[in-house]
């Protein structure tokens, strides 16, 4: 029993890691007729407000990241 819950923990966590990369992959910071925005696999979708700063950038790509993974993870 301990060997099978070994492995499925393994296998979460190699799910996991595989999410988080692709959302670090997949949604990203683009140029897009010179305005910065938050991009899906290149494709700029959400425009970053010019008042943010570096950090409030950061937290809602974060954010979004996060939105991802957890929309793939299995209840």
């Amino acid at each position: 029993m301990e060997l099978i819950r070994t492995l499925r923990e393994k296998s979460q966590t190699r799910h996991q890691m595989e999410l988080q990369r692709q959302a670090e992959d997949f949604i990203t910071l683009s140029d897009f007729d010179s305005s910065l925005y938050i991009a899906y696999q290149g494709t700029p979708l959400i425009p970053v407000n010019e008042d943010w700063t570096s950090k409030e950038i950061l937290q809602e790509l974060q954010k979004i990241r996060q939105n991802y993974i957890n929309s793939h993870t299995p209840c």
